[in-house]
């Protein structure tokens, strides 16, 4: 390893805003990033039918577009998706890197975002955020950690033990990358060491994007996260459970 990745690695263990995760039960939160509208229609409804909430990171930019071929949320969705328990978290306004935001900028993203949601739900208080494409930076971690509850990455694997709430662990639904098999380990693996899992995606469609999946493939991950006996819960509602306790 070279010498400025552990210098590197060293900076992060003095900074993280960490906590240490100690559950009887696993956690498992289902989240979707951007978001397309087939992830209300259909992502959410799932979660609805067996029990769950979800996590939806909106950019405020992609209300009533279409991006890419991919037609986007409704400003008419967002109050619909709040009142049923879904919470929306933050992405940057335009779906900017952070890593190429200054400071200012970022900030400014963020205000925009806070900004634009508060216009369509007042009360909403926007409390985690996700990095668009999953990009980060050292210096933008430790301003959007101050900022936010939690942030959460894309880098795979679960959250268990000592976590860092500014870069938590999430996997990819994705039908390009993984089936119901290697759903069904993941989950296995979390209720192993009581851990919180974390999926991620983006449409929810019969013909997904290869950054989506179908409804049937997350219908059967939530079927089986519910079956397991972990706690389904949004992204924003785990970070305050109990058995958690801050680290100095």
């Amino acid at each position: 390893m070279l010498i400025w990745d552990l210098l590197r690695q060293g900076v992060r263990k003095t900074t993280a805003k960490s906590i240490v995760l100690k559950m009887p039960r696993p956690i498992i939160s289902f989240t979707f990033d951007d978001f397309p509208r087939s992830a209300i229609l259909n992502g959410a409804n799932i979660l609805e039918r067996h029990g769950a909430r979800g996590t939806f990171y909106g950019a405020g930019s992609y209300c009533d577009q279409t991006v890419e071929g991919v037609v986007q949320y409704s400003a008419k969705d967002l109050p619909q998706l709040a009142r049923s328990g879904h919470e929306i978290g933050c992405h940057t306004f335009n779906h900017r890197r952070v890593s190429t935001l200054s400071k200012d900028a970022l900030f400014a993203e963020i205000e925009l975002n806070r900004t634009f949601f508060a216009r369509h739900l007042p009360a909403l208080k926007m409390k985690t955020f996700a990095y668009p494409f999953g990009d980060q930076s050292l210096s933008a971690t430790l301003r959007l950690q101050r900022i936010f509850d939690a942030c959460r990455s894309t880098e795979s694997g679960l959250n268990f033990g000592r976590i860092d709430l500014g870069r938590l662990r999430a996997n990819r639904l994705y039908n390009s990358v993984i089936d119901i098999r290697r759903i069904g380990r993941l989950i296995q693996e979390a209720e192993a060491s009581s851990a919180w899992l974390i999926f991620y995606t983006h449409d929810v469609d019969p013909t997904p994007t290869r950054f989506g999946c179908t409804p049937r493939l997350f219908e059967e991950a939530v079927k089986m996260a519910a079956s397991s006996g972990a706690r389904l819960l949004p992204v924003g509602e785990a970070i305050n459970e109990p058995a958690t306790a801050p680290m100095s």
